[in-house]
């Protein structure tokens, strides 16, 4: 790739950079919608057409079994294992920091206590993508913080192949978690996020639906969150890393992480900023040379011409303020003062510091959450975590004094809203 510089681009260029592949499930909305609503008048026998039709597969029965379970974890290879033996405890040490069962209680007047209290979702859903590629990681991501929430019930759904199976890394990954409150279903698709969202014969309704899929996946879930049956994670669309380099920064480690982005997926999106030029053309060069050794060269050639782009910046504070307004899924900061850099950003998913801090570390065994909002979503959605599969519930207990010490300022509130019954309903208690 050849570097140019950030300010001699096009306006109409920067702008395609910048809103890469965000909303493009706005294209199959309609597609989704109609699926979604054979699901809703028809059921699993909608579920088993749509199966047969896009997955190639006519299945009887959707649940997998124990002995799936089982069988799966006896042939996986001993070292998978170990690997996501590894990323399970990671991903827990990490997360099981995130919630407070009871927080600190509050007194606002004399008499007046408040504080808050965790409660998981009742059930959710878990979609695990498919297709192209395996991701046992996407259960454990969105598995093990449902867990530690403690959801009573865990509903997953992915892909089958055209033989009507799961892939056996990712049942492995279920059977390693062994969990007595998740059930795993073989349904893709907009089919899935469906069946989450209004329950069929066979599958529970959820009441919060996780996890990446395909367009169609995003736009169901979508239109799940608009119709009020469930609520979302967050809209996730094509991966995407931003790296913010100075002169002190590898080369070769950049272009290597540039390419585990664009590997991901035709519309997936990379983005190198730096303030040296040499720097630039370094990386150029490095991309040229490793892009060959993948066997994933076509999609990430195609992803690279679409939304890639190594530019230079007069100053970090060029890139920084692209960077805010870029808000990507993945931000790696290699200069030499990077916690400074990293203080004046705002948007960003996961930020990585320093040049031994690679994405993919993120993506898979660190413990950090790999599910993160894309296409400038990280704007005002943050990370996976524990929290996203609870809530706060409020709490509030008064004294007969501590309601007397806000007596007066809730009648004038009650009267200024036209609101005698509220303020009647705090009188009452003071009559004799």
């Amino acid at each position: 790739m050849r570097s140019v510089r950030l300010k001699d681009l096009e306006a109409e260029t920067v702008l395609r950079i910048k809103q890469r592949a965000a909303g493009a499930f706005e294209g199959v909305n309609d597609r989704a919608q109609s699926i979604m609503d054979e699901v809703k008048k028809r059921g699993d026998a909608a579920i088993r057409e749509f199966t047969a039709k896009l997955d190639g597969v006519n299945l009887d029965t959707f649940e997998v079994t124990p002995a799936e379970l089982e069988e799966a974890l006896k042939q996986a290879d001993p070292a998978l294992l170990d690997a996501m033996r590894h990323v399970i405890a990671n991903l827990t040490k990490f997360h099981s920091t995130h919630v407070k069962l009871e927080e600190e209680h509050v007194y606002t007047d004399e008499g007046i206590e408040l504080w808050r209290v965790w409660r998981p979702i009742e059930r959710v859903g878990l979609y695990v993508p498919g297709g192209k590629a395996v991701y046992p990681s996407s259960l454990l991501m969105t598995a093990v913080p449902a867990s530690l929430a403690g959801c009573p019930e865990i509903i997953v759904c992915a892909p089958p192949n055209k033989e009507g199976n799961l892939p056996s890394a990712t049942l492995a990954a279920a059977a390693l978690l062994n969990l007595p409150n998740l059930r795993i279903f073989k349904i893709g698709g907009a089919q899935a996020i469906a069946a989450m969202a209004y329950g069929t014969e066979t599958v529970p309704k959820t009441y919060k639906i996780f996890g990446a899929g395909n367009s169609y996946v995003t736009a169901a879930k979508m239109l799940a969150f608009g119709r009020g049956l469930a609520n979302i994670d967050m809209p996730a669309g094509p991966s995407e890393v931003l790296i913010i380099a100075d002169d002190s920064a590898n080369p070769a480690f950049a272009a290597a992480d540039f390419l585990s982005q664009a590997e991901h997926a035709d519309d997936s999106a990379s983005i190198l900023l730096t303030t040296s030029p040499k720097f630039a053309e370094a990386v150029g060069r490095e991309v040229a040379r490793q892009l060959p050794l993948l066997s994933t060269a076509d999609r990430a050639s195609n992803s690279l011409e679409q939304f890639g782009l190594i530019a230079v910046v007069d100053s970090l504070d060029e890139a920084i303020e692209f960077a805010n307004d870029y808000a990507p899924e993945h931000l790696e900061i290699c200069t030499e003062n990077a916690e400074e850099v990293m203080a004046r950003l705002n948007n960003a998913g996961t930020i990585f510091l320093g040049n031994f801090t690679p994405e993919p570390s993120g993506d898979y065994v660190s413990g950090l959450n790999h599910v993160l909002p894309t296409g400038a979503n990280t704007k005002m959605f943050g990370p996976l975590s524990v929290e996203s599969f609870g809530k706060k519930m409020q709490v509030q207990r008064m004294t007969r004094e501590g309601l007397a010490a806000i007596r007066q300022s809730a009648e004038i509130m009650a009267a200024t809203e036209g609101l005698p019954a509220h303020g009647r309903a705090i009188n009452i208690r003071f009559e004799e």
